[in-house]
């Protein structure tokens, strides 16, 4: 049995996920770097190996704003956010015209074509590096009335 990583490494957050060969979901998480994104990638593959045998990881695969130096360091290959999220999208809901991304530190609007059942990137728009407006924002906004930002 063979384990396949993803990560992306924002600037609020590191997305954790392992699938089986046949892409099941086995494990997922989502964990605040706290200002120190490369001490929790740290953690993160820390926990993967002590569960899950070097020699079982077939692919690793990395995005985010810390995806291209984290992929120099550990190894891995770099997926563009924009091309990574599409791709996702139109594997798992190939029927989405449009995604809306809010990360820690900018937006995406992304605009995805349909045709005969299949779904790809046809355009994308996002704006410049700036909190406001975004997933930073929002979660402080969401601590300051004491609401979770996943609720």
């Amino acid at each position: 049995m063979q384990y396949h990583i993803g990560l992306d490494i924002g600037s609020v957050s590191i997305n954790t996920v392992v699938m089986d060969e046949q892409c099941n979901i086995i494990e997922n998480h989502y964990d605040y770097c706290h200002g120190k994104p490369f001490h929790q990638l740290k953690s993160v593959l820390s926990h993967i190996l002590d569960n899950y045998a070097l020699e079982t990881i077939g692919y690793v695969a990395i995005t985010g704003t810390g995806g291209v130096l984290a992929a120099e360091l550990i190894g891995g290959y770099y997926v563009n956010e924009i091309v990574s999220q599409a791709t996702s999208v139109a594997w798992l809901y190939p029927q989405v015209n449009t995604i809306i991304e809010m990360g820690g530190e900018d937006s995406k609007l992304i605009f995805m074509e349909t045709e005969d059942g299949s779904s790809e990137l046809e355009d994308f728009s996002m704006n410049s590096i700036c909190a406001a407006g975004t997933g930073s924002f929002l979660d402080q906004q969401a601590k300051r009335i004491g609401v979770s930002i996943e609720k």
